[in-house]
C-alpha cells in the first residue's frame, strides 16, 4: 500500500529522537458515529416521525437520545474490554425538526447532547437556522469541542469563541488521533449564517493537516468529521492525502452491509472506499439521520498510520436497544410543558401513510404555490391511530415555521426559479432546494444542461371557471405564493428574491395555514396525481424522488390564505 511521506517523516524523526518504538503498529480504533439527529431527542416512528402510544407498545418506534445514549455506552464498555481506544463523533444537525426544539432550542440540545457525552461534533447547516445569536449559546455550554476548519469569521466576531476549534487532538493509548471539522459552504444560501463565510472544504481540510504536522509532527492518524453531503465526504476522501477516514453528515445517506434491517434502502456499502491517486484506500461512511441508527466503523492501523482494514455496518436502535433511564428522566421534566401541546389532534386524514402520496397538489382553487423540499422534514405515518394527525405531527414536518410571501412574476423568472430547483439535482443528494408545487405540471430531462432541463412546464389557470392548464408564457404574470425563506433568496432563489417586496409578506405561517386547513377540511384527502415527470434519462430519480422528496404533505396552502 502507498503511504503518506509526511507519515514516513514523522515515524523517523521520533526513532532518531526519542530511540523508542511507537505504539501504533497494530493500533485498532473503534469509531461510533451518527449525523442529522434533528432533535428527534424522544424515540420516532418508523418513518421517523411521533412515536405513538401503539407504535410503542408494539415495539415499532426507534432512536432518540435516550437509546443513542444506551448504545454509545455498551460500545465504550465493549472497547474498554478489548482495549480498544473508542471515539464517538457527531457530524453535524441536532438542530431543527421537533416541536421539542421549536420551543426551547439551543437550550434542550445543550442539556440532552451534553448528556450523550460526545468526543466531537462538527457543525451542520441547521445550527445556524437561529442565526448566530442562536448558536453561541450551545457551543458555549458544550462540554465537547465543536468543529468546522472552513469558517471564515472576520466578519461575524460573536463566533470567535474557543470552543468552535479547526480541529482537536486525541491522545489514545499514546496514539494521537487527529479530528478535523468540515461544513458545507451551501449553509449561507440554506440557513441563517449572516456575516460567516464559508471556504472550500477540500482546501481547509488540507490546510489544517498540514498545520498540525507542523504543530505536532507526531500525530499519525487524521479523521474528516463534517457536514456536507455524500459526493463532498467522497472528493474530500480523494483529495485529502493525509486522510484516514471521512465521517459525514447532510444528505442522510445510508450506507449497509446485507440486507437492509428497516424501511431504508442503502445507497451503498459501509464502509464505502475511495481509492486515492497514490493507491491509498479512504473509508467513507454516514448513519442516516433521525437518530435510526448508530455508524460502528472499526478501523486498523500499520506502523506508518496508513489503514490496514476497515469494516462495520450501522445498528439499527430499535426496541432491542435499552433506553437510558437518566435521559428518559429529564426528557421526562423538558416533556412536560409539550405533551399536551403535542398530542392535540389538528385534524383527521383517511390517508394510511401520507408519505407515499404525490402531495404537492390537493383539490383547490389557487394558481400556484412552491414549497422547497427542505422546508418539508419528516413523514406522518398515522397508520396506528386511525388517521389522528396531531399538532406535534405539525411541527416536525414544518418546524421551520415561515411567513408566507405572495408574490407576482413573469413567466421567464418562474421557468428560470423551476430550472434553478435541478441544476445540481443528483440522484444521490437530497437537495433541499427541489421544489415541491402545486398548481405547475413540469417535466425535466436531466441529460440537458443546466439552463434548459425544464422541457415543459404548464400553470394551471386561475380565473378559469373549469381548471385547466397551460403553457408557461415568458411575458405572461403569474401570481404565486411561497415561504419567505425562498421568497427572500434562501437556498440560492435569487430570482425570487429580486421579485420579494416586504409589503407582500403576510402575518400568516406555512403552520398556521396547515393547522387551519385540516380544521376546516378534515378529514384531509390528498390526490395521487402526478406534477414532477423526469423524460429520456434516470427513470429511476423520478421514483426515488417521491420517496426523498414527496413527503408527508404539502396541502393545498393557497386554499386557506384566500380564505383567512
Amino acid at each position: 500500500m502507498a503511504t503518506k511521506l509526511g507519515k514516513v517523516i514523522a515515524v523517523l524523526t521520533c526513532v532518531v529522537t526519542l530511540g523508542v518504538a511507537m505504539p501504533l503498529d497494530n493500533f485498532k480504533l473503534l469509531i461510533v458515529h451518527t449525523n442529522d439527529m434533528h432533535s428527534r431527542f424522544n424515540q420516532t416512528s418508523k418513518t421517523s416521525g411521533v412515536c405513538s402510544p401503539k407504535d410503542a407498545a408494539n415495539h415499532e418506534c426507534y432512536g432518540g437520545f435516550a437509546r443513542v445514549s444506551e448504545a454509545v455506552t455498551l460500545a465504550r464498555a465493549r472497547s474498554k474490554n478489548t482495549k480498544t481506544p473508542c471515539l464517538f463523533l457527531i457530524a453535524g444537525d441536532i438542530y431543527q425538526g421537533t416541536l421539542a426544539y421549536t420551543i426551547y432550542k439551543w437550550r434542550i440540545v445543550s442539556k440532552l447532547t451534553n448528556m450523550l457525552k460526545p468526543d466531537a461534533m462538527s457543525l451542520g447547516n441547521h445550527e445556524f437556522d437561529d442565526g448566530v445569536d442562536g448558536l453561541v449559546p450551545f457551543i458555549n455550554n458544550a462540554a465537547f469541542p465543536i468543529l468546522a476548519s472552513n469558517l471564515d469569521l472576520r466578519k461575524e466576531k460573536d463566533l470567535n469563541v474557543p470552543n468552535l476549534k479547526k480541529s482537536v487532538v486525541f491522545d489514545l493509548d499514546g496514539v494521537k488521533v487527529a479530528v478535523i471539522g468540515y461544513i458545507t459552504p451551501d449553509t449561507k444560501f440554506i440557513s441563517q449564517a449572516q456575516e460567516v463565510n464559508f471556504l472550500d472544504e477540500v482546501d481547509s481540510i488540507n490546510a489544517e493537516v498540514e498545520s498540525l504536522k507542523a504543530l505536532e509532527p507526531d500525530i499519525k492518524i487524521f479523521i474528516a468529521l463534517g457536514h456536507s453531503g455524500f459526493e463532498m465526504d467522497k472528493k474530500i476522501a480523494a483529495n485529502v492525502p493525509d486522510i484516514d477516514a471521512v465521517i459525514g453528515g447532510h444528505t442522510n445517506t445510508f450506507l449497509y452491509n446485507g440486507y437492509k434491517p428497516n424501511s431504508e434502502d442503502p445507497e451503498g456499502i459501509y464502509p464505502t472506499f475511495v481509492t486515492q491517486q497514490s493507491g491509498r484506500r479512504v473509508p467513507v461512511v454516514q448513519a442516516y439521520a433521525y437518530t435510526k441508527y448508530l455508524g460502528q466503523l472499526s478501523l486498523g492501523f500499520d506502523s506508518l498510520g496508513e489503514v490496514t482494514y476497515a469494516t462495520g455496518n450501522p445498528l439499527l436502535l430499535d426496541h432491542n436497544v435499552e433506553q437510558d433511564p437518566f435521559i428518559l428522566q429529564e426528557l421526562n421534566e423538558w416533556g412536560k410543558n409539550i405533551t399536551a401541546l403535542s398530542n392535540e389532534e389538528i385534524g383527521r386524514t383517511k390517508m394510511a401513510r401520507l408519505y407515499k402520496l404525490n402531495h404537492g397538489k390537493g383539490w383547490t382553487d389557487t394558481p400556484i404555490a412552491l414549497q422547497h423540499s427542505g422546508g418539508i422534514r419528516t413523514s406522518i405515518d398515522v397508520s396506528s391511530r386511525e388517521g389522528k394527525v396531531t399538532r406535534g405531527d405539525l411541527m416536525s414536518v414544518l418546524p421551520f415555521i415561515n411567513n408566507m410571501v405572495q408574490m407576482s412574476m413573469k413567466g421567464s423568472d418562474l421557468l428560470e426559479v423551476l430550472e434553478w430547483s435541478v441544476h445540481d439535482y443528483n440522484e444521490h443528494e437530497r437537495a433541499g432546494k427541489f421544489l415541491q408545487y402545486s398548481g405547475l405540471r413540469v417535466e425535466y430531462d436531466l441529460n440537458q444542461p443546466n439552463g434548459k432541463r425544464v422541457t415543459k412546464a404548464l400553470a394551471r389557470c386561475g380565473e378559469c371557471r373549469v381548471p385547466r392548464y397551460e403553457p408557461v408564457q415568458p411575458k405572461e404574470s403569474y401570481n404565486i405564493i411561497m415561504p419567505a425563506f425562498i421568497a427572500n433568496g434562501g437556498d440560492g432563489f435569487t430570482v425570487l428574491k429580486k421579485n420579494y417586496k416586504k409589503e407582500k409578506e403576510m402575518d400568516v405561517t406555512d403552520v398556521d395555514m396547515v393547522d387551519e386547513y385540516f380544521h376546516r377540511r378534515s378529514p384531509v384527502y390528498t390526490a395521487v396525481e402526478g406534477r414532477i415527470k423526469f423524460v429520456n434519462s434516470m427513470k429511476s430519480a423520478a421514483s426515488k424522488l417521491r420517496s426523498l422528496f414527496l413527503l408527508p404533505f404539502l396541502v393545498p396552502l393557497a386554499t386557506v390564505i384566500r380564505t383567512l
